[in-house]
């Protein structure tokens, strides 16, 4: 569609013809839409330097012409943005492979937080908007780990784009946005934040891989919610005794977990006979190298040797004490 005077009055955009901002908008907006990505990303920081040094009269001219129908629909278009999940899977024979240019939004997303702040701000895109190959704007900040951005994104979406595929690719395997933020305990908890007034069951949504990771991270007050949301740490930790180890060498703060496990009957293994790591993991070679096989009932002074080893004396002071000797009364 063009620019022209006729869409200013179809727009009901009130910018008078011969103001700065109509003549503006006349030699600049086209740019935004192109199909020059470099050269839209620079009219984009035209527009938000513009709008920033704008008085408040013209800043509001801007305002009614940025979210009008016509720029969303202009960016949905020319960028290849697609709203919803569900229109990505019905487009999925349009969706173009990698490595190709990046649209201007994704662009953004790597490049330059503040615009696209922008862009949601003024309601040109949304957070929850998917790519043309199939991938989340969400997933772009969460590979970046770009958690200023990705705090914003999730501020700005329902509880329910949490729920939603983070992108069509396979090797993705359909994990939502919920499901990735479990990786990463940052991004876990600014999710947290919108979800925790949801009759969600996590224990539904979140897979075994998910879940273990969330034990790197969880504190006191975490494990217990996360008890009222169908998943119960102090059972996946007594299933897998590797998850002990995993929590001594990766836990920032591991003493709360661990006193949360302790009052929930989750006690140090004291046998890891049965124990073998994944594999080629870093926690196989640690063993390997540095501890013999323990013999049975000295699971926990295993323990403590190998959080003196990995440097986490706040745990390693933990499991110093006899802990079957601290279970609670009532397991006596």
């Amino acid at each position: 569609m063009e620019i022209t005077d006729q869409f200013f009055n179809e727009e009901k955009v009130q910018i008078d013809k011969g103001s700065r901002s109509y003549g503006w908008f006349m030699s600049h907006i086209h740019c935004l839409f192109c199909s020059d990505t470099f050269k839209s990303k620079q009219t984009l920081h035209h527009i938000l330097r513009y709008y920033e040094q704008a008085d408040p009269d013209l800043r509001f001219d801007l305002d009614i012409f940025l979210q009008s129908d016509w720029v969303r629909k202009s960016a949905l278009a020319h960028w290849k943005l697609f709203p919803d999940f569900d229109q990505v899977v019905d487009s999925q024979e349009c969706l173009q492979s990698e490595p190709a240019h990046p649209d201007l939004a994704s662009c953004c997303v790597y490049e330059s937080p503040s615009a696209f702040h922008f862009l949601v701000r003024q309601g040109i895109i949304r957070s929850c908007y998917y790519n043309r190959f199939g991938h989340s704007l969400f997933l772009l900040a969460f590979q970046k780990n770009a958690i200023e951005t990705i705090g914003y994104m999730i501020s700005t979406m329902s509880p329910l784009h949490l729920l939603a595929p983070a992108s069509v690719a396979e090797m993705w395997d359909g994990r939502s946005i919920l499901q990735l933020a479990a990786t990463n305990s940052v991004v876990f908890g600014i999710c947290w934040e919108k979800i925790d007034q949801m009759p969600l069951d996590l224990g539904e949504i979140l897979q075994e891989d998910e879940i273990r990771s969330i034990c790197r991270f969880a504190s006191m007050s975490l494990a217990s919610r996360l008890c009222h949301r169908g998943i119960d740490l102090a059972d996946v930790v007594k299933k897998d005794s590797s998850l002990w180890l995993e929590m001594i060498r990766y836990h920032l703060e591991p003493t709360s977990l661990l006193d949360w496990l302790l009052m929930n009957n989750c006690l140090p293994p004291q046998d890891f006979l049965l124990f073998h790591p994944e594999p080629d993991s870093a926690l196989d070679w640690i063993l390997a190298k540095n501890f013999p096989i323990p013999y049975p009932g000295h699971g926990q002074e295993f323990l403590r040797r190998f959080a003196i080893h990995c440097g986490r004396l706040d745990a390693a002071h933990w499991l110093s004490f006899d802990r079957v000797a601290t279970k609670p009364t009532s397991e006596l």
